[in-house]
């Protein structure tokens, strides 16, 4: 069984990352008060499929704690997957950025007093903020794969696991935002993943993208688990 503790510093940081989640969505909501444009809707799905890897490692390290032996084993396998399908979701919303630049929204000011630069500045803003809640809840998932797989499986196979997900990473991160694949391609859509797949594998732009997203992926995990092992008192 979890601790009682553990338990407690969970909810703790679940209610913590929901509060943050929620801060994003009003966010969202000012910009369409002082815009009168409901603009960027689609930052609200994404930060909620950012959710889903962190969803899923809660529930696994739940299911595991509860467990013992081959059952422990049984349950940590589709966790494993299934967080390996989704957690691409988190560190996407990043390309959303894209809009930003081509000022998808900014066609006309709102307003006298808020002028067009004063707009692409709260969008960027805003932007800032989905991408980097979306991505620090994926890397506190990540967090949590890493630990209780480590208990599980052993250290090794716990960082084989990360790698190939920070590997992976990128290349679903550019699948998903110039092929439009969905994590739930890889279940109702094979056959055009694995097409996509092969003809993205042949072309450098999308290596190169793909390195890069995970190369991002890695250096900033690193430093959440530098933070995470640093052992601070609590204040």
């Amino acid at each position: 069984m979890m601790e009682k503790g553990r338990r407690s510093e969970f909810f703790t940081l679940s209610v913590m990352l929901a509060l943050a989640a929620a801060g994003c969505f009003l966010l969202l909501a000012l910009r369409f008060a002082i815009s009168g444009r409901l603009a960027y809707r689609y930052l609200v799905l994404n930060l909620v499929l950012a959710m889903a890897p962190y969803i899923i490692a809660a529930a696994g390290l739940h299911l595991m704690a509860r467990a013992e032996g081959r059952r422990r084993t049984l349950i940590a396998i589709p966790t494993a997957v299934l967080w390996l399908v989704f957690y691409p979701n988190a560190p996407y919303i990043f390309t959303d950025f894209i809009h930003v630049i081509n000022r998808t929204y900014l066609r006309a000011a709102p307003s006298e007093w808020l002028g067009l630069n004063a707009l692409l500045w709260y969008d960027l803003l805003m932007n800032a903020a989905f991408a980097f809640i979306g991505h620090f809840i994926g890397l506190v998932s990540m967090w949590l794969v890493h630990t209780s797989f480590a208990e599980t499986w052993g250290r090794r196979a716990a960082r084989l696991l990360v790698g190939a997900a920070i590997l992976l990473s990128g290349f679903g991160i550019y699948l998903g935002r110039f092929s439009r694949l969905n994590s739930w391609d890889v279940l109702f859509a094979p056959i055009r993943v694995f097409s996509e797949v092969a003809e993205a594998t042949a072309d450098p732009k999308a290596i190169l993208f793909s390195v890069a997203f995970s190369l991002f992926i890695l250096l900033t995990y690193a430093a959440l688990a530098a933070f995470k092992r640093m052992g601070l008192p609590k204040s």
